[in-house]
């Protein structure tokens, strides 16, 4: 329901004079940016993104130099592509942006992590209890006592790993 509401937002803007040609550009850089997957194999997609065209040179945006490599190793069926769909690609440029909003921004499940929060086992408290005992008065000592208070009413999870 709500992209249908983005979508009657974005339609009624696009009718006003000031956001007209922004709309018009966004739409045609989507457009493009699909165009563009089209061509890349699945297993990448998620990797990379197009970044703009400028004299005739593509920039590919990837998230490490294994990708890179890869689709460096299909430049030359994708410039044939590109070139047979009407664009004016001379070019690549391929830029390794590890940091880049699309390798980061992936959930942590699909980064084989769980987002659920890790007990502390009873044992665990028991030692963390021990040590901070034998500890001389310290903030490692109240860090380690106020760590094992927060974690006191915990249910004990059975099937939860330990920590």
């Amino acid at each position: 329901m709500f992209p249908l509401k983005v979508d009657s937002y974005l339609d009624l803007l696009s009718k006003t004079p000031e956001y007209a040609s922004l709309l018009s550009s966004a739409r045609q850089l989507h457009e493009a940016q699909s165009t563009f997957f089209k061509f890349i194999p699945v297993q990448l997609r998620q990797y990379c993104r197009m970044g703009r065209i400028l004299n005739g040179k593509l920039t590919i945006l990837v998230e490490n130099g294994a990708i890179a490599s890869k689709i460096k190793q299909i430049s030359p069926s994708l410039l044939v592509e590109l070139q047979q769909r009407g664009w004016e690609v001379t070019a690549f440029q391929i830029l390794v942006q590890a940091h880049n909003s699309t390798g980061n921004s992936r959930p942590f499940k699909k980064q084989g992590h769980s987002k659920r929060k890790l007990k502390l086992s009873q044992t665990g408290k028991e030692c963390l209890s021990q040590l901070a005992a034998t500890m001389p008065d310290s903030e490692l000592r109240n860090t380690i006592e106020l760590f094992v208070e927060k974690h006191q009413n915990d249910p004990i999870d059975h099937n939860a790993p330990e920590t």
